[in-house]
């Protein structure tokens, strides 16, 4: 029976994306290897005709059919051994996955801008970057390549592997919260979703738990969902980097943001992260949410609301144009830094990140001024 492609491990996936382009080859090959031997043959059939040997003409044609034969024993001796292996790895329609197999999420970057400024005036964050999400542009800048400490900005990267590892329908799945889940952001010193112990909430309510309240026992819960435990999720983020083309110059230890000397990132990377996000359905409906209210639950029959306070402190700011989505974040390392987005009043998006910010607050003011500054 064929095993869909979406439940394969991503090294799984590679290797079959491997023996999927050495069969193509093969048949490549060995069907232009058939054409020229038919072209060169035919060529030294029409030279015997004119010059009216016969007897060599007969002798060509037998040798034509016996190479003819031979190439396509080869052919087909290549084939067996191929299918034959590709059959004991990985028992699939071949034809069927090909059209299943998911994109992989590289060719996100930016350029700068003919017109890139430094950023300036009143904002208080040591490192910035605006990108112009339409044009793929850096518009204005300040220390964008330099490496910071992402802190809770971390858990938009969360989200984008989780979405890009689960089907749609597992949204509605329920997970009871676990002990470790819970502790492991407590004793990370994190902040909480507001769920409890032996809750049980749905798969839905782990990303907005993770995004809205930068829920630190959200995100841990839905790592050990996604990939059966935290450390093997952390490498399928730092996979995630490497097709987003940012393993150079970022690299995650955990889920959650906690500060660790291996836990880095640059505002550029953080800025290329939300830009998948924003072209991912699930990671966009949760970042661009400003209130949730979560499934009714064994614990709390209602739900909970929750909220993403950046969002809902910003939405009455003048900044030329409207707040689509937002993560924040701060350990004593990052100081308060933030990543968002912004639709103007003309329909261009922007991407910005900041951090190294005196306050939470002064953080919020600083997309203010850069979105109103530096934005068209």
């Amino acid at each position: 029976m064929a095993r869909d492609i979406r439940n394969m491990s991503y090294e799984e996936r590679k290797v079959y994306r491997k023996r999927k382009k050495l069969i193509r080859k093969i048949k490549v090959y060995s069907e232009l290897s058939l054409m020229a031997l038919a072209i060169v043959l035919t060529g030294v059939l029409i030279v015997s005709h004119i010059k009216g040997k016969d007897d060599k003409s007969t002798k060509v044609a037998a040798s034509e059919e016996q190479v003819v034969e031979a190439a396509s024993d080869l052919k087909e001796e290549k084939g067996l051994k191929v299918s034959a292996k590709a059959d004991k790895e990985e028992p699939a329609e071949e034809e069927k996955i090909e059209e299943e197999t998911p994109a992989l999420s590289g060719g996100y970057s930016a350029k700068e801008s003919d017109s890139l400024v430094e950023i300036g005036g009143d904002v208080v964050s040591q490192s910035a970057i605006l990108i112009n999400n339409d044009t793929k542009e850096i518009v204005a800048t300040r220390n964008a390549h330099e490496k910071i400490v992402p802190a809770s900005m971390t858990k938009v990267m969360t989200v984008l592997v989780a979405a890009k590892n689960i089907k749609p329908e597992q949204l509605d799945e329920k997970v009871v919260m676990c002990h470790e889940a819970i502790d492991y952001s407590y004793a990370g010193g994190g902040s909480t979703s507001g769920f409890v112990e032996d809750e049980e909430v749905t798969v839905k309510d782990l990303f907005y738990g993770t995004i809205l309240p930068s829920g630190g026992d959200a995100a841990a819960q839905l790592a050990m969902y996604v990939a059966g435990d935290i450390d093997s999720f952390v490498k399928m983020m730092n996979e995630e980097a490497k097709n987003l083309g940012i393993s150079d110059t970022t690299h995650f230890t955990n889920p959650v943001g906690f500060h660790s000397k291996e836990h880095y990132s640059t505002p550029y990377d953080i800025a290329i992260i939300m830009m998948a996000a924003l072209d991912n359905d699930i990671c966009k409906e949760v970042v661009t949410t400003k209130v949730y209210n979560s499934t009714a639950t064994n614990v709390n029959p209602e739900g909970i609301t929750i909220s993403n306070w950046f969002l809902r402190r910003i939405e009455d700011k003048d900044i030329g144009g409207e707040i689509e989505g937002a993560k924040t974040g701060y350990v004593d390392e990052s100081g308060s830094c933030a990543v968002s987005s912004m639709v103007t009043e003309g329909g261009i998006e922007y991407i910005c990140c900041t951090a190294h910010s005196s306050s939470s607050w002064r953080c919020i003011y600083d997309h203010v001024d850069i979105y109103k500054n530096y934005a068209e």
